[in-house]
Parts: C-alpha cells; sequence; structure tokens
C-alpha cells in the first residue's frame, strides 16, 4: 500500500507525512495495486496539478513498484500506468461568515454611534446635520459658517447654544463671537444688547464690551452717549483711558473766577463763571434739577445772599456737556454785639434817663428798644441820642442792635425800680380799682339778661344770633345807643358783649365817648413808650399778670385802644376797646372770647 501525492503524483516512502518532491502534506491512503487492481479495472492514475490545471500522466519509476505492481505492470505490457490526483473541495462555513459580518457591522454601528456622540468630531457633523449636539460644538459650527460667509446660519446656530447653555464658562467670548456675527450681518442694534449682556450680567469689569459699544456709538454719532457711557465705563473698570477718552471728547467744565471761589464768606458774594472754551454755560442753585435742561443760561454774575448754597453749572458744545461744576457757599453775615446801657441794674430814688451806645467794631447799626415788657424787634422804637426817660415803678429795659445787613445781635435787658415818682399803675383786670373796670354796671359773664334789661330798659330789637366768639345760643339786644349781647351758660343767660356810641354811658374808670387818646390812656398804666415803626405803641405788657395794653392802627385811618387781660374763670379773654377818630373816642366796646 503505497501513499501517492495528490498534488505531483509522486509516491512517497511509508510513514513519510510530507511530499518528498513537492513538500505538500501526504494524504492518507492506501493503493490497492496488483493483479486484483487490474482485474476490477483500477489503473493509477497521476493526480491534476492543484488550482484546475492538468498535466500530463507520468509513468511510474519501476523501483517505486512493489512486487504486485511490477507483475500488474508486465500484465499490461508496456502501457503506462497513470494516477489521477482527485481536485481538492474545500468546505464554506456560511453561518459562522455570517455571524462573523453581523458582528463587525455592530461594532461599526456602535463605533460610529460612539464617535457621534462622544467626541468633538462627531458632535459637529451631528450639528451640522442639525441633529442634537452639544453648545461648544454648536458654537465651533458657527465660527466654522462665520468663516464660509454663511452669517445667518451662524447667527441661527449661536443664538440656540446661547438659549441653551447661557452661563458655560466661555460665554463672555462666545458672546463676543455672536456680536462679530451680528455686526457681519449689520444688525448693530442686536450686537450692541448682547454687549450689553455682557458687562451687565457677565462680567463689569471686562472693557472689551465697554469699547465695542463705544465704537458703535461713535460710527453712529451718538457722542453725548458715549460720554456719558464712557463715565460708566470708567467707573466698572477703573481703566483710566476711558476717564482721559471721555475728558478728550466733552467740553471743559466751567469755573468760578478766582475770588468766588467755593467757602464761607461773610458778605454778599457775585458769583462769576468762566467756560475756558468759550461755549454756552447753564446753571442751578440746588440740589434738585437736571442740567443743562433744567438750567438758566448764565449771563451775568450770580448774587449769593446770607444762607447755604449749592451752585452748579455746566458747559454746552453742540450735543455735548461737560462734568458739573459743584460749588458750595456759606454766607454768614456778622451779627453785631448787643448795646450797652448806661444804668446798672438797681433802685433809683427818682427818675431817671436811660441811656444805650453800641458796642464792637462795627458801628453800623441800629438800636431797637422796649421798656413795656415786650421783646424788641424790627418795629420797636429806635433809640436816639435823647435817651429814654423812664417812667415810675419797675422797668425793665430791653434792647437789641441790628446791622445792615438785618443781623440782629443777643439781647440787653436790664432791671430798674424807679421810686418816689406818681403815675396811673392800675392795669385794666377783673376787680380792679374796687370794680371800677365795668360798663356802666354791667359786668361780662356777670350781669344775667334780666338784670340788664331792668337796669337799661326793653331793647328795640330782642333776636337770637349765631356768634363765632363762643359756642351755642346767644342773643342780640338793640338799643338807641348801642347793642348788648348774652350766652346761655348754666348760671343764666349772661352779659358777654356790650357796645356804646353813646356819650351818656360811663365806661370803665369814667371813660366815655368825646373823649381824646390822651385822656383815656392817663386812666390806666402806661410806660410812656414811644410809637413803633409802624405807627402803633404799646402800653404795657404784663406777661405774668396776663394783660396788656397798646394802641394799634385801624385801615379805616383811626386808632384803636385795647386793654385786655384773661379771666381766671373761663379762662377767656375780656378786652376793652376805644375807638378814635381823629384822635376823639367814637365808640366803646367790652367784649368777651373764649381763647
Amino acid at each position: 500500500m503505497k501513499t501517492v501525492c495528490e498534488h505531483c503524483g509522486t509516491v512517497a516512502v511509508e510513514g513519510e507525512l510530507f511530499c518528498r518532491a513537492c513538500g505538500a502534506m501526504l494524504p492518507v491512503r492506501d493503493l490497492n495495486g496488483g493483479a486484483a487492481a487490474i482485474r476490477q479495472g483500477r489503473a493509477r492514475v497521476a493526480s491534476r496539478p492543484s488550482y484546475g490545471s492538468e498535466r500530463a500522466p507520468q509513468e511510474l519509476p519501476q523501483e517505486t513498484l512493489d512486487d504486485t505492481d511490477r507483475a500488474a505492470h508486465a500484465l499490461m505490457g508496456r502501457q503506462t500506468i497513470k494516477v489521477n490526483t482527485p481536485r481538492r473541495r474545500t468546505g464554506i462555513n456560511w453561518a459562522l461568515l455570517f455571524t462573523i459580518l453581523l458582528t463587525l457591522m455592530v461594532l461599526s454601528v456602535a463605533g460610529g454611534y460612539i464617535y457621534l456622540r462622544a467626541t468633538p468630531g462627531g458632535q459637529k457633523i451631528m450639528a451640522r446635520l442639525g441633529y442634537e449636539a452639544d453648545t461648544t460644538a454648536m458654537w465651533d459650527i458657527g465660527m466654522e459658517y462665520m468663516d464660509q460667509g454663511y452669517i445667518e446660519r451662524a447667527i441661527a446656530i449661536e443664538e440656540e447654544a446661547y438659549q441653551r447653555e447661557p452661563h458655560r464658562e466661555d460665554i463672555y467670548e462666545r458672546l463676543q463671537q455672536l456680536c462679530e456675527a451680528y455686526e457681519m450681518a449689520e444688525r448693530t442694534a442686536d450686537a450692541e444688547r448682547i454687549y450689553t449682556v455682557m458687562y451687565t450680567e457677565v462680567d463689569k469689569t471686562n472693557p472689551i464690551a465697554y469699547q465695542n459699544i463705544l465704537r458703535l456709538m461713535r460710527a453712529q454719532d451718538r457722542l453725548m452717549e458715549a460720554a456719558e457711557f464712557l463715565k460708566l465705563a470708567y467707573a466698572n473698570t477703573g481703566l483710566s483711558s476711558f476717564e482721559t477718552e471721555r475728558l478728550e471728547l466733552i467740553p471743559a467744565a466751567p469755573v468760578t473766577a478766582e475770588d468766588v471761589a467755593a467757602g464761607r464768606y461773610k458778605k454778599d458774594v457775585d458769583i462769576t463763571l468762566i467756560s475756558e472754551e468759550g461755549n454756552d454755560i447753564f446753571y442751578i442753585l440746588g440740589e434738585e434739577g437736571s442740567l443743562p435742561e433744567d438750567g438758566q443760561p448764565y449771563t451775568e454774575p450770580i448774587h449769593l445772599e446770607e444762607g447755604g448754597w449749592v451752585l452748579r453749572a455746566v458747559c454746552v458744545s453742540t450735543e455735548l456737556v461737560s462734568d458739573e461744576l459743584v460749588a458750595k457757599y456759606v454766607i454768614t453775615y456778622p451779627s453785631p454785639d448787643a448795646p450797652k446801657a448806661s444804668l446798672a441794674p438797681g433802685t433809683y430814688q427818682q427818675r431817671q434817663r436811660l441811656r444805650l451806645r453800641k458796642q464792637g467794631d462795627d458801628q453800623n447799626v441800629t438800636i431797637y428798644y422796649t421798656i413795656d415788657g415786650t421783646p424788641p424787634t424790627k418795629n420797636s422804637p429806635i433809640y436816639d441820642d435823647e435817651g429814654i426817660l423812664l417812667p415810675g415803678g419797675l422797668v425793665v429795659c430791653r434792647a437789641v442792635a441790628v446791622n445792615h445787613y438785618g443781623k440782629v445781635s443777643n439781647e440787653m435787658s436790664v432791671e430798674l425800680m424807679i421810686k418816689n415818682v406818681h403815675f396811673e399803675n392800675y392795669y385794666f383786670n377783673d376787680g380792679a380799682k374796687r370794680n371800677s373796670d365795668y360798663m356802666d354796671g354791667a359786668q361780662i359773664m356777670k350781669t344775667t339778661q334780666e338784670q340788664f334789661i331792668r337796669k337799661f330798659g326793653n331793647p328795640e330789637k330782642n333776636e337770637q344770633i349765631t356768634d363765632s366768639a363762643l359756642r351755642g345760643t346767644c342773643y342780640r339786644l338793640t338799643y338807641s345807643w348801642g347793642e348788648a349781647r348774652f350766652y346761655v351758660a348754666e348760671k343764666g343767660t349772661l352779659l358777654y358783649y356790650i357796645s356804646t356810641t353813646s356819650e351818656g354811658m360811663t365806661a370803665p374808670r369814667n371813660t366815655r365817648v368825646g373823649m381824646k387818646e390822651e385822656q383815656i390812656t392817663e386812666k390806666f398804666k402806661d410806660m410812656g413808650q414811644k410809637p413803633n415803626q409802624d405807627g402803633s405803641r404799646s402800653l404795657y405788657n404784663d406777661t405774668a399778670q396776663k394783660c396788656s395794653g397798646t394802641i394799634g392802627l385801624l385801615k379805616t385811618g383811626g386808632k384803636r385802644i385795647d386793654y385786655s387781660y384773661v379771666d381766671k374763670e373761663y379762662e377767656a379773654t375780656i378786652t376793652l376797646s376805644y375807638y378814635l377818630t381823629n384822635g376823639v373816642c367814637t365808640r366803646i366796646v367790652n367784649s368777651f372770647m373764649i381763647n
């Protein structure tokens, strides 16, 4: 049994695994030779070469044949023994091949998905195709679109990226990229809006947004806005270049003349404003209002009197407004020194003449004084060189000095007791001089209506009235000599007002209609004080006793003498009034008024 190489037909030696001729692996098979093979019609044929090629049959070498083969060969005579090498059959595992291909396909799909989702390049592909992608890829694609000239596409994808992630770490730079796209599309309003977001919401200290907004403003000749914006940019960033640029853009602020710089003064000040560049000046006195809108044009020096003042002014050149000049002034007029009295406080045994003198460096003052007990004012009598002749009794002289600015000094006061001088020392008061201060025996808030009618007779008219002096029911009785009014009180219907024009009716202290002014005033206390600046005169004033006497002027041209005191029982004021025309009394009224 021999083994034949299927490739070259060489008979191998028993036990060999590889062909000696071609080196191919030998099949494990036996060759049935001899006569039996011939008898069965099997002949040994050389194998065909591999890969389908035909080789000519080869004769078997004799030395390779055993005895049986040689016998067979002899029987065949000179016939050449040929061995046919069978064609190699290759088996294909289609299931395995399909599995491999499917696996490769799944791996390819998975790899592609991972690439698209997990890599920057993949995300760009997704963004470019319009699928959801991360915002970084969207911003990058936006930049590519800008480089390619697709500006609207760039704006659309960058706006969407901003809306999706408005607070990313590099949002300032990304918004700057969006603004560039807006400007390339000539959408400057949108660009300025986003630049504003950059400095208001992202980073107010970064100068880039301010610089770009200023560039847009200058391109649109919005110089006034630019000047105000430069102030904001400087405040937020602290960059001096913004302040320098603003000062170069706007006109210089006005200045005051050197002799009227802001500060404190003791006299009136006339403020001169100067524009070194010759621009118009607008100013406001006070902290309210906006310049130049609410200001007034400066045309002449600004006069300031006593008080605190804040002067604000700006220069205006076309539509540009300078910084404000703010100057504060405090003007305080000097106060004069109080006058000094020639008499020291104390008691004097005879009538004295008191003199007052001016004090201090400023002698240009006016001295006002009183001896009736009231505080001196600018309406009080003016002191002259004649001095003040003091009346008898206790006299308190009070005086102040007033300079040409109208400033009033501290008050000087000196108390003197003048003895051995006779004068009427009684106030008009309740119960004074043994109840003689009544109108012909009729006592205010004491006499009833019935008592009054019994004394003066029935009136010509009796009517109920409303009187603002009292709250409640009132009656008025009219007579030929005048009238009387009554108030319904708990104690009865009491007299609260009586008026007469009759010379036959006696008034307090035997005064009556027809008497002259001096005849009346000598019946009551009179300190002898000179008339006030308005022509009125104070007769006396006692705050402790709550009583006073004055001579006032009437609008009709006459005068009225009033004596009054406060009734302790009713806490009301009772007044005795004399109306005078040409110095003669024409009417007397005694009245009661709730305080």
